[in-house]
């Protein structure tokens, strides 16, 4: 099994977008286990690559630092952080910006994962829904956010995720130009082969329950997931 996990916050405060801080390490306890290797990007996407997972969070919540940098650490796990620049902070917590209620990364905070191993990658500048913007628009949030990441950190990101995973041909047309690939939220384990500008993830919402952490690789997650990912798709065809 190869497959990519989404995270947001690392908490309990939001039904959605919140992974149990608690939690994390009984996954990751669950994925040595069962002998899947947490892998960074670019060693999973590689045709000769098997077996593994990535760990990525998205948008930038302060809890990507204070709770889940200390279990990364303990465990030696690389992950990846896909920002979405406009929204972060860049002063002391009196300042402090937030996202769907919750509090956002400061720079300095961005600057210290970076430090330690986090890759820093794009998610737009203002983390719009990018199939409403003009292409010239969908260029401007993909440049304002790669401008900021290598003025502050010294690299160019080389991975893309969409926000909200809304995406469409047009838009993949445009990631695919600029990055090695693009993230969706389509829920399902990757395939041998996969278009490089639509990816597919399994989002931390359906991870939190302990027979899919402990079974990540086993024939009922994987049933789990596909009939989840088919719902999706009836609820989106209704709207």
């Amino acid at each position: 099994m190869r497959a990519i996990l989404t995270f947001h916050s690392i908490d309990s405060i939001d039904p959605i977008i919140s992974y149990p801080q608690d939690q994390l390490p009984r996954l990751l306890d669950g994925l040595k286990a069962a002998g899947l290797p947490i892998l960074e990007l670019d060693k999973l996407l590689r045709p000769d690559t098997r077996r593994g997972v990535a760990l990525t969070f998205d948008d930038g919540y302060q809890s990507v630092f204070t709770s889940a940098l200390p279990v990364l650490r303990d465990y030696g796990a690389p992950a990846h952080l896909f920002l979405s620049t406009g929204l972060l902070g860049d002063g002391p917590s009196s300042r402090r910006r937030e996202f769907s209620g919750l509090p956002m990364l400061d720079w300095d905070e961005v600057e210290a994962l970076h430090a330690a191993g986090v890759r820093i990658e794009a998610h737009t500048d203002s983390h719009p829904d990018l199939r409403d913007l003009a292409d010239a628009a969908v260029i401007a949030e993909c440049e304002a956010a790669d401008r900021a990441i290598s003025a502050r950190l010294g690299r160019h990101p080389r991975f893309f995720a969409y926000p909200y995973g809304a995406t469409n041909a047009r838009v993949q047309a445009i990631a695919g130009r600029r990055y090695e690939a693009a993230l969706t939220t389509e829920l399902r384990p990757l395939r041998r082969s996969e278009d490089p500008a639509a990816i597919p993830r399994l989002d931390s919402y359906y991870l939190q329950s302990g027979w899919i952490q402990r079974g990540l690789d086993s024939g009922p997650a994987r049933a789990y997931f596909a009939f989840r990912r088919l719902l999706r798709q009836i609820r989106h065809r209704r709207g």
